[in-house]
């Protein structure tokens, strides 16, 4: 009598079924809409009752908020090319949320012009150069090249913005009798001219991208570190600081990341994709959360050392403020806490990073640590006048926060939510069994 062969073990996971990918654009709640409303309104009050009050309060106050809001608008289409350049396939659900950000990027460039105007209320030496910094703080070299920074990192992102979302817009092109072809926007059209037919199309824009991604870390890392040196450290001529540019840009990723996390919940919820932005897409978004926020405290702790050692009084002039002067020293202490302390030690618990309230909390920290400090950095360098207008700081907040807000949510009305043409986006959704 034959003996039957033992049972093989199976070679892989048994599959579960694919989840479809929803083809519906970002479509927001309406109470969403309504509050940024009524933000932007605020702000705009706000604005022009210290415009006419107290405008050294007031550009003390857009200075902090231009840097932070304009910050997380190059963070958009940064995780996207990020992500891309290390084939991180698990963020493709994620990078069309996130490159919504940078829509904004061309109104950024716009609203920096209104701090060019204001140069005398920000920089204190401007009639006065500091003898030595006289080449690099000529006054048309520093407005000049600033300006010529956000131009190019705007012209930069936006491009590859275009490319990335061209790809599901063109479906509409390429098949006469869809049903949205008579209903395109002027945006759609935009996005659409010169349709050559999904194959072709497919290879442009791959190579499109793949020279842009490239080209937006190395401009993102030298440019943005220099505006950083030129919105935060030349506030106080006598500040050097040869890690600041690193320092500057990592808080800015850090926040970028951090909002991202917000988001991805936040779309959760709202479109029911939970199939789709899955916990352990979350639980890695929120790993990058964790990871930089250690990285964050180590280049704040490499700096504090280095000046402290030093000892020379123009670079530690803000540490000393921060250190050992009330309220500069309760709100320091704020920002550690909620940048790290509290963001590493709930971070630390796999099952807080897997579940949406949770890590959207932990964001919720970490962003609003970011925002404290920009706004430290910048009053403790030019604020003489008692305790700093955080109050203020956060009306003209509301400003920014309303006009971005509602331009990005206007441009997530334009496309599907998800890459649904994008074909890593299908190999990134083959279910399997749970990896956590």
């Amino acid at each position: 009598m034959a003996i039957a062969p033992p049972p093989q073990p199976p070679t892989s996971p048994p599959s579960l079924p694919r989840p479809a990918i929803t083809r519906a654009p970002g479509t927001p709640a309406r109470w969403v809409t309504r509050l940024l409303w009524v933000l932007l309104f605020i702000g705009i009050g706000v604005f022009l009752t210290l415009l006419v009050t107290d405008p050294r309060q007031l550009w003390t106050d857009y200075l902090a908020e231009f840097i932070f809001f304009s910050g997380l608008a190059l963070d958009g289409v940064l995780f996207s090319a990020v992500t891309r350049g290390c084939n991180g396939r698990w963020a493709r659900p994620l990078m069309p949320l996130a490159e919504g950000l940078s829509v904004v990027l061309p109104v950024t460039v716009l609203l920096y012009i209104p701090l060019m105007l204001a140069h005398n209320f920000i920089y204190s030496w401007w009639n006065h150069i500091p003898y030595g910094k006289g080449p690099w703080l000529n006054h048309w070299f520093l407005l000049g090249r600033d300006l010529g920074f956000w131009i190019v990192l705007a012209w930069l992102e936006v491009r590859y913005l275009y490319w990335s979302r061209r790809r599901d817009l063109g479906e509409v092109c390429d098949d006469p009798a869809h049903p949205g072809r008579g209903q395109a926007t002027g945006l759609q059209r935009f996005i659409c001219r010169k349709w050559r037919g999904m194959e072709a199309e497919h290879r442009r824009i791959e190579h499109s991208l793949g020279r842009l991604w490239v080209l937006i870390i190395f401009a993102y890392a030298y440019f943005y570190g220099i505006l950083g040196m030129d919105m935060n450290m030349s506030l106080n001529p006598v500040w050097y600081d040869y890690i600041y540019d690193w320092y500057f840009w990592i808080c800015n990723w850090y926040a970028g990341i951090a909002l991202i996390c917000i988001l991805a919940v936040a779309w959760r919820n709202r479109m029911a994709v939970r199939d789709i932005i899955n916990r352990d897409i979350l639980h890695d978004v929120g790993e990058m959360m964790f990871a930089f926020a250690i990285f964050w405290t180590y280049l704040f702790w490499s700096q504090f050392m280095v000046q402290w050692f030093a000892n020379r009084q123009g670079n530690i002039h803000l540490l000393l403020l921060v250190s050992t002067t009330q309220p500069w020293e309760t709100i320091a202490w704020l920002v550690l806490t909620l940048g790290f302390f509290l963001p590493f030690g709930l971070g630390l618990s796999r099952a807080f990073k897997r579940r949406g309230p949770t890590l959207a909390t932990l964001a919720a920290f970490a962003l609003a640590a970011m925002w404290l400090q920009q706004n430290l950095i910048v009053m403790g360098s030019i604020w003489t006048r008692g305790f700093p207008p955080l109050l203020t700081s956060a009306g003209i907040a509301c400003l920014f926060l309303g006009l971005y807000g509602l331009i990005y949510l206007w441009f997530m009305r334009q496309a599907p939510l998800f890459p649904v043409q994008d074909p890593a986006l299908a190999q990134t959704l083959v279910a399997s069994l749970p990896r956590h």
